[in-house]
């Protein structure tokens, strides 16, 4: 597997695209915009995208599926069961997306919104806005934070340190830097 990762200056937000070599399936995370760089990406490689993954229907990780699904028949998955009235499988806690040779888990963690959810396949976890290189998600109110922090706590930092982090918005990291060194974790670390 090969991943991609597309940055987008409208949002400052990141895509991903995932790739089996072999098949020529591939998978986008995120499509925040589907611009013609991403395009070229995919094309020139000879991909085709089967998947579509959400981590949350905010606009910076959804705007590109529109143009997506206009080039590819994807099959797209969120925790919700329709985006821009585009119908969706919906995915929950413990669901596993199989595409092709790759596996996602799907990981619940809300607070950021209440869609949000995390894919891990192998040791890389793609967060959306769950959390970031030093940071986790804005949240409406206190109790959602509170929602949130206790999500990363029991269900991501539970993962080996090895686990890279994909975030939404902003350079990689890994979980055991994010689990020691993450500001806004630093006082509710158990």
């Amino acid at each position: 597997m090969i991943i991609y990762p597309h940055f987008v200056v409208v949002g400052f937000s990141n895509s991903y695209v995932l790739a089996d070599d072999k098949t020529k399936t591939a998978v986008v995370i995120d499509p925040g915009i589907f611009d013609t760089a991403l395009l070229k990406l995919i094309e020139d490689n000879k991909y085709y995208i089967k998947a579509v993954l959400v981590t949350h229907a905010h606009s910076s990780h959804i705007n590109g599926i529109k143009t997506l699904m206009r080039i590819y028949d994807a099959e797209i998955y969120a925790f919700r069961d329709k985006i821009f009235e585009i119908p969706v499988t919906y995915v929950k806690e413990g669901d596993t997306i199989e595409v092709e040779s790759m596996k996602f888990s799907v990981i619940e963690t809300p607070g950021h919104s209440r869609d949000s959810v995390v894919y891990l396949i192998d040791r890389y976890l793609f967060t959306g806005d769950t959390i970031t290189a030093g940071l986790i998600g804005t949240t409406p109110h206190e109790h959602a934070k509170k929602i949130l922090v206790s999500s990363i706590q029991k269900k991501l930092f539970s993962l080996h340190d090895d686990v890279i982090v994909f975030p939404g918005h902003g350079p990689p990291s890994l979980m055991g830097i994010e689990r020691k060194s993450n500001p806004l974790m630093q006082d509710r670390c158990v």
